[in-house]
């Protein structure tokens, strides 16, 4: 199986013939094909099941679930949207293009009678682990997800962190680490509230957001910690993001009424590394910057 792109953009295609006299599913057929689909809960990986079952039980040529949601795109797994996951079935030769169709199926011909039973029973167990797999992911999504920033959280980081260090192990492609702590925050909390401590936070996690690049990270660590993960590793590029955090932070009026700066450590990912040898090196250099004043960047 091979997907059209790198990204996920709603339809799959076969790299292999397909069945030029599909046969009928015999119920030892059928209860493998149920076992694979219900045994599957990543998206993607549910989509090559699927399709790598019926093309050879049917003429099917392509699936398309890019109607399954307005938000689908290129280089996206299914939208995780709120509202209900509707999917229909179109039978044909052609795309039915009615905004309504959400999975529509392209065939090599028409299908006889019985196949299009059997679609519809091979459908019907599809769209079932469809919706759990949709759910499954929505509650990955809320696992990783701080509801105060917005941005991702201890749990997100540690799964970016486990699949950056496998492309450098595999690839030799470099990364680094930033770890920003703010300034003053305690004081802000102690003074002036929780809820303009919270405020706060909201608007220095807006602030890392808008900096970063394309390829960069951004998390909320916990408390007033915050960390990004930068799609580079050179000293220069490294000391251009944390200047434009550590400006940004320090030029905004709303922070620099409430007394807030922030400080930040950064480490390069080194051969042999963990994230917790990384991290405790880029640590190591935000507490050399909090012992020698505060508000500044320092490398390890």
């Amino acid at each position: 199986m091979d997907f059209i792109s790198n990204g996920y953009d709603g339809t799959v295609e076969a790299s292999y013939p397909l069945c030029s006299s599909p046969a009928e599913l015999t119920s030892s057929q059928l209860h493998t094909f149920v076992n694979k689909i219900l045994s599957t809960l990543d998206l993607r990986s549910l989509c090559s099941v699927y399709f790598y079952q019926i093309s050879h039980h049917l003429p099917v040529r392509t699936f398309d679930l890019s109607g399954l949601t307005p938000s689908l795109s290129v280089g996206e797994h299914l939208s995780l949207e709120t509202r209900p996951v509707k999917i229909s079935l179109s039978i044909g030769n052609t795309c039915d293009e009615r905004a309504d169709h959400a999975c529509i199926y392209y065939f090599t011909r028409t299908l006889t009678r019985g196949e299009r039973n059997l679609l519809g029973q091979m459908h019907t167990i599809f769209v079932q682990q469809l919706k759990q797999a949709l759910a499954f992911e929505q509650l990955k999504k809320m696992a990783t997800k701080d509801t105060l920033t917005g941005l991702s959280n201890r749990n997100g980081f540690n799964e970016a962190s486990i699949r950056l260090i496998s492309r450098a192990v595999r690839y030799g492609d470099a990364f680094a680490l930033l770890v920003i702590d703010l300034d003053n925050f305690k004081t802000v909390n102690d003074t002036m509230g929780h809820n303009e401590g919270d405020a706060v936070l909201e608007r220095v996690a807006g602030l890392i957001r808008n900096t970063l690049r394309a390829g960069d990270e951004a998390f909320r660590f916990g408390g007033d910690e915050f960390c990004c993960l930068l799609d580079c590793a050179t000293a220069q590029c490294i000391n251009s993001v944390a200047s434009r955090i550590r400006d940004k932070v320090g030029q905004d009026t709303y922070l620099i009424e409430r007394g807030v700066s922030c400080s930040i450590g950064g480490a390069t990912y080194r051969a042999g590394d963990d994230i917790n040898s990384l991290f405790d090196r880029a640590d190591g250099a935000l507490y050399a910057v909090k012992a020698n004043g505060k508000n500044a960047f320092a490398a390890a």
